[in-house]
């Protein structure tokens, strides 16, 4: 297995849009379409990349804001939580307050825990880990996590939006994520890289130092 990843800050939050490509068959996935969709295309048509899936690790308006022009662009539908389904149907109103212009957007189908995610000889498996949003889904291959919001370089995701829960966040970390090889590295929703090993060390929230609740 042998993976390219590119991460590119998009949008007005710095969300991160994310292209990971199984190097032998040149088959791409596109996670979190929340901006500049068609730089992300040109830079993923540059690197000889062939998006075949379109995903939301969560339905926050910076991981999805640009689906509908994605959508149309690529000819993909929108995989998402089955349990993110209500905030797509929510995000006029969300959208205007961070100055997107944006009408309902239709999903395409439902990830849920236990399945699986395939591009080429590479197989993710998905993780829910709620907290930050209910919705939250992560993606685990072999050396790497597609983390969306959970796990940050030095902290973790905010649980003061709707939906968020403190509690239900720390348990995700733990029962989800911790368990994972110290190798992982973590590809996450805003800001680097970062590996889980050293999240287990430095990481004041995993930690303990800092306490979420």
């Amino acid at each position: 297995m042998s993976l390219k990843i590119l991460q590119i800050p998009v949008g007005p939050l710095d969300m991160n849009a994310t292209l990971v490509m199984d190097e032998e068959s040149k088959e791409t996935i596109f996670f979190d379409p929340g901006d500049e969709i068609e730089k992300i295309i040109n830079l993923a048509d540059l690197e000889g990349m062939n998006i075949t899936r379109l995903i939301a690790t969560h339905c926050h308006i910076d991981h999805i804001a640009g689906s509908n022009e994605a959508m149309e662009r690529l000819k993909l539908k929108l995989e998402i939580s089955p349990l993110g389904v209500t905030m797509l149907g929510n995000v006029g109103p969300i959208a205007a307050s961070f100055g997107y212009k944006i009408s309902k957007i239709e999903h395409g189908g439902f990830l849920n825990e236990g399945d699986n995610v395939t591009i080429g000889n590479t197989t993710f498996e998905i993780l829910h880990c709620p907290g930050h949003s209910p919705d939250s889904l992560c993606f685990y291959t072999k050396g790497v996590l597609i983390g969306g919001d959970v796990v940050f370089k030095g902290s973790v995701g905010r649980t003061d939006l709707p939906g968020g829960n403190p509690n239900e966040l720390m348990e995700s970390i733990k029962q989800k994520i911790l368990p994972l090889p110290d190798n992982t590295t973590i590809y996450s929703g805003h800001g680097p890289k970062t590996i889980l090993g050293d999240e287990k060390k430095k990481n004041p929230f995993i930690t303990g130092k800092v306490n979420l609740m």
